[in-house]
């Protein structure tokens, strides 16, 4: 909030809004003889007391006294211990505690505007939601908002007006008039989540200090990864503010089985499958909460929480209220999300506050012993101050790395290697899920599964059940259509065959389909999906039940996540789509940075193709524009696959370009999917002449190639939508033809029956090189289990197909002979020739 600049004078910081030295870029945090005593300076002949009070403060790992670089700390990691490098004029130093009543007497007026900032927002927040339950609850004035606010990209509410009535403005506008907000949540319970660091420490105080003792509930989420000293401060914590507001409630939350049980279970947590927070920490809270209220049900919670803004990137978009930001029920509100560390500190040591006595040894952030987000820094702290605690979980990962055969051990370790885990390689599980069709019938085999399939299928709709043997047949009703779900059990191979004849292509329920049999075959009785479930229509512990009286098939506990359970998506081997092996060339699905393959970029290109990139003459803006853009000319086999050079493709093209610029397109989309992810997705899965909205294809992207994030695969579909707005592949070629219906966009893919020579014969060809014979049939590329080649590219019909076959073995090139009489379909190309000769010869 203030910005931070030196007190030199007596080793202090001061805040300050108009600073008159330099503000420091990185906010500094206090250091104590722990820590000092620690890295070794009581050896190195420093002289310090063993104070309560801090003696130095660190901007990272960059000690300052004074405001001067006295010592810096470089390297280390799990095994390998650091170097301390101490700045040559203070190699022998004489610290003395900070005054701290200086120090409170220098900030005290900005620490007193930040804190009673925060605590007019949580009153003005609780008395909001306190009051809430008495409003009309027939209008759902948050949807109304959401909307409107989803519609114009601009935060809206829904604000009271005299008699009754409602208005729907900006929340800016609505601020500045200070109109009070209509809300639809009846909170049942106001929490404070103490997580044992100094945030929730400093959060847990401000609360403490503006509502009642009574009428919130602090829980501490006992993970099994936490710090001997969190639990200590818990303990502590609880005392403390015990005598202070007597009455205050604090209670602990703890998963039902060990941490390193779900390490078998679910596989290591990564950076990637970051399951561990989850179904530690929030699962076991929720459901705390849940038998706390006991309605059955999860309740509706205000959860206050002590999340900032420069914790991370990611943070610093977050909204200081967000409802239902990551559970349904939940409104997340963070009073100090603008508060920076060095803030948080001074109201700490203003106040005297217990705080992790694991700061005071060096940790900047109290977490998890074992966290695949933590440092190399943190992971030598937390492995050298508390080796006891670190043990079990190292000894694992020598497990886990063993078994799967790496090579080196202790540098995957040491390197951190674990945390970048993203499949389920290594991972070896006894249930499994096999998907054999999907169209026009869903057939899957589910090998030893884990729960009773049938407690699944009763979050899709309401039913019929009909049981003949080992048959049973289940059907439901699915929005407006009903679907057979025929499920066939071998008792011996302890399997169940599932088949969904007719499904037609219905992605929606294929993909709920499949997210059922996931949850039976992988569910580890986590209670994550639990948490999720308004109602309370399913409990997961000892097993899976779900209450059909109560269940609405909201289906929020298979929506949650990718392929419906956080097991199935850790250690589930990943089945989308394999691209083609190119040497040299990076393929990953997000390249694009949403930005398409635009005409309007590549007509300049093309007629500046020696100089586009010796200036910024193109308009384009370096940064945002220039990159995709650039990958998209790689992915077109227009530049070399890692640089900018021109290829002797690029240039043909681009000598045909002003006379055909159509026919250009047409060859660069056979490259693109070859060489592109996201368009070989499109030409893979989505039909012709069907209609699909964006959420359909947005779940068929998710269905196809679940190995990428939500946000990963949103970015390429939007630059791929954009490539068919922006390009002649949409409208003019047919290939994505994006339209609007009732304000929302549609695609469609169209038969492109005017395909030119040029680009059949070099689709041909290219085909041809990718399967590794000469020899093709014109009834290949209609088998509906083609998955690439001309038909998958273009959609052409047969006989304008054959038609073009005929042209070309007309053509006095020669490129090919077709034998398309007495029944035969053969198309013989010519061996001597690559899909390179095509153009020379053809353009």
């Amino acid at each position: 909030m203030f910005k931070v600049v030196w007190d030199n004078e007596n080793n202090g910081v001061r805040l300050t809004l108009s600073p008159s030295g330099e503000a420091l870029n990185v906010c500094p945090r206090p250091v104590f003889w722990e820590e000092l005593d620690f890295l070794g300076l009581d050896k190195l002949g420093w002289k310090y007391p063993n104070s309560t009070e801090p003696l130095l403060w660190a901007c990272d790992r960059r000690y300052f006294y004074k405001g001067e670089l006295v010592m810096e700390v470089k390297g280390g990691n799990v095994y390998d211990s650091p170097t301390v490098v101490v700045s040559p004029n203070f190699t022998v130093l004489n610290l003395t505690p900070i005054n701290v009543d200086i120090l409170k007497e220098i900030n005290e007026d900005s620490i007193f505007l930040i804190e009673h900032d925060a605590m007019e927002f949580i009153d003005a927040t609780f008395l909001k939601y306190k009051n809430a339950s008495k409003q009309n609850k027939e209008v759902d004035y948050l949807q109304i908002a959401e909307k409107l606010s989803k519609k114009t990209k601009k935060e809206h509410v829904v604000i009271k007006e005299d008699c009754d009535s409602f208005d729907i403005m900006e929340t800016s506008e609505a601020e500045r008039l200070g109109k009070s907000q209509i809300l639809n949540s009846n909170i049942e319970v106001f929490l404070v989540s103490f997580s044992g660091g100094k945030d929730s420490q400093v959060l847990l105080d401000l609360v403490s200090r503006t509502i009642p003792a009574s009428d919130f509930i602090t829980v501490y989420s006992d993970t099994g990864y936490e710090l001997p000293t969190s639990l200590e401060l818990y303990n502590e914590v609880e005392d403390f503010y015990a005598q202070k507001y007597p009455g205050i409630r604090f209670e602990l939350a703890k998963n039902h089985q060990q941490v390193l049980q779900y390490w078998d279970e679910m596989g290591s947590p990564s950076n990637i499958h970051r399951w561990c927070c989850g179904v530690m920490k929030t699962a076991p809270l929720y459901i705390k909460l849940k038998g706390i209220v006991g309605k059955g049900r999860q309740p509706h919670v205000l959860s206050f929480i002590g999340t900032r803004a420069d914790e991370s990137l990611r943070r610093s978009t977050y909204s200081k209220i967000a409802r239902d930001a990551k559970h349904t029920n939940v409104v997340n509100v963070s009073p100090i999300l603008e508060w920076s560390t060095t803030e948080v500190w001074l109201y700490i040591l203003f106040y005297n506050l217990p705080f992790n006595r694991a700061y005071r040894m060096g940790l900047g952030r109290v977490g998890c012993v074992s966290c695949p987000f933590g440092s190399d820094w943190n992971d030598y702290l937390c492995n050298h101050l508390f080796p006891k605690t670190t043990k079990p979980f190292l000894d694992k990962l020598n497990l886990i790395a063993t078994r799967n055969g790496v090579k080196d051990v202790h540098d995957y370790i040491r390197l951190g290697n674990w945390k970048i885990r993203a499949g389920g390689t290594g991972y070896e599980t006894q249930s499994d899920v096999s998907v054999i069709s999907t169209s026009p019938d869903f057939k899957a085999l589910i090998v030893n599964p884990r729960e009773d399939i049938y407690q699944w299928l009763k979050t899709l709709g309401k039913s019929i059940i009909t049981v003949n043997g080992d048959v049973l047949t289940y059907n439901v009703k699915y929005k407006d259509l009903t679907y057979s779900i025929i499920i066939k059990r071998d008792v011996k191979a302890n399997s169940l065959l599932v088949e969904v004849p007719n499904i037609n292509g219905d992605v929606f329920f294929l993909s709920h389909i499949r997210r059922v049999l996931n949850k039976t075959a992988y569910c580890v009785n986590c209670e994550l999906c639990e948490v999720e479930c308004p109602t309370g229509a399913l409990t997961v512990v000892p097993v899976v039940n779900i209450d059909e009286s109560k269940c609405v098939h909201c289906k929020k506990c298979l929506d949650f996540k990718d392929n419906g359970c956080i097991t199935a998506n850790s250690i589930k081997k990943a089945q989308g789509l394999k691209m083609e092996s190119k040497k040299n060339i990076k393929t990953t699905i997000n390249r694009y940075n949403n930005f398409g393959f635009r005409h309007k970029w590549l007509s300049y290109f093309m007629s500046h193709i020696e100089t586009f990139f010796d200036n910024n003459d193109h308009g384009l803006n370096v940064t945002n524009q220039l990159p995709p853009f650039t990958n998209w000319l790689r992915d077109a086999e227009v530049l070399i696959p890692n640089g900018k050079e021109v290829t002797d493709k690029g240039i043909k093209l681009s000598h045909a370009f002003s006379d055909n610029p159509e026919m250009v397109w047409e060859i660069l989309w056979v490259n693109l999917n070859y060489n592109s992810e996201i368009c070989a997705w499109y030409s893979t899965n989505a039909e012709y002449n069907r209609q699909y909205n964006k959420e359909e294809l947005e779940k068929l992207l998710e269905e196809t190639l679940p190995q990428y994030s939500s946000s990963v695969r949103k970015n390429a579909f939007g630059a791929l939508q954009n490539t068919f707005v922006m390009s002649p592949l949409g409208d003019k070629l047919g290939i994505g033809v994006v339209i609007k219906v009732n304000n929302k966009p549609v695609f469609l893919r169209k038969a492109h029956n005017d395909l030119s020579l040029v680009a059949t014969a070099y689709s041909l060809y290219r085909y041809a090189e990718s399967v590794g014979r000469y020899s093709l049939t014109v009834s290949e590329f209609y088998n509906p289990e083609q998955k690439e080649g001309i038909v998958r590219q273009f959609g052409i019909e047969r006989d304008a197909f054959e038609q073009n076959l005929r042209s070309l073995e007309a053509d006095s090139n020669h490129v090919l002979r077709s034998e398309l009489k007495m029944g035969l379909d053969n198309i013989i190309l010519r061996e001597d020739l690559t899909s390179d000769d095509i153009l020379r010869l053809l353009l």
